[in-house]
């Protein structure tokens, strides 16, 4: 009896070649697939990280806004300060507080006086805190902390009884220089000293500009 012998023929070069091909093709689309992957979970990392940054820092200006008072504040090396102001050059945003918690606790009402600084250069928005509204020297401020990145310009804007929403944080006219009169000295008189006042505007509205988001508009009652 003759006995046939079967062989096994396997795979032939072409279809080895398109095998290889085809488990290339899947590792090519897994790899893209998976840098994909990385690249949004590194992209939503970022954003979680700026809505962190940017709700951090705009609950703390609504909660310095809303703990205004009606207390001048007394710097260590200058004339006092108005409750609410922003300074010339609209850089620095002070505020007198009111109720609000400090670290580490303390006794009494709370009284602090809250420094926003708004630097051009970096576009950071900073804030630092005087833990009373009359310090001894200037050691007392805690440190600035960035809280907020990214900024181009902020504006401000409060709202007084009888005249409505003005430009700053007073209601105030600018002081004019008086006049010269023929018995004054020839030399440019001296620059008034900047008014201050303890009294509050009825609503504040603060609008950073942003560079992501564009413009983001916070409007506070004071009253």
């Amino acid at each position: 009896m003759r006995h046939t012998r079967k062989t096994d023929g396997g795979l032939t070069l072409i279809e080895l070649v398109v095998a290889m091909a085809i488990f290339a093709l899947i590792a090519v689309m897994g790899l893209q697939a998976l840098t994909g992957a990385m690249r949004m979970r590194d992209r939503l990392a970022d954003i979680d990280t700026d809505t962190a940054e940017l709700g951090l820092a705009l609950g703390l200006l609504r909660a310095d806004l809303g703990a205004v008072a009606p207390l001048l504040f007394y710097p260590p090396d200058g004339p006092p300060l108005s409750a609410l102001r922003l300074d010339p050059a609209g850089r620095v945003l002070g505020l007198s507080l009111a109720g609000q918690p400090s670290l580490p606790a303390r006794p009494g009402p709370g009284l602090q006086r809250a420094e926003w600084r708004l630097d051009a250069g970096t576009g950071t928005l900073s804030r630092r805190v005087w833990p009373v509204l009359h310090p001894a020297e200037a050691g007392q401020a805690a440190p600035e902390v960035v809280l907020m990145t990214g900024l181009r310009g902020w504006s401000l804007r409060t709202y007084w009884e009888g005249i409505g929403w003005v430009a700053g944080s007073t209601g105030n006219t600018p002081a004019i220089a008086p006049e010269i009169g023929p018995a004054d000295d020839d030399e440019a008189t001296e620059r008034q000293p900047e008014s201050y006042s303890s009294i509050l505007p009825e609503a504040v509205e603060l609008t950073l500009q942003t560079a992501e988001l564009g413009e983001i508009v916070l409007v506070e009652s004071l009253k």
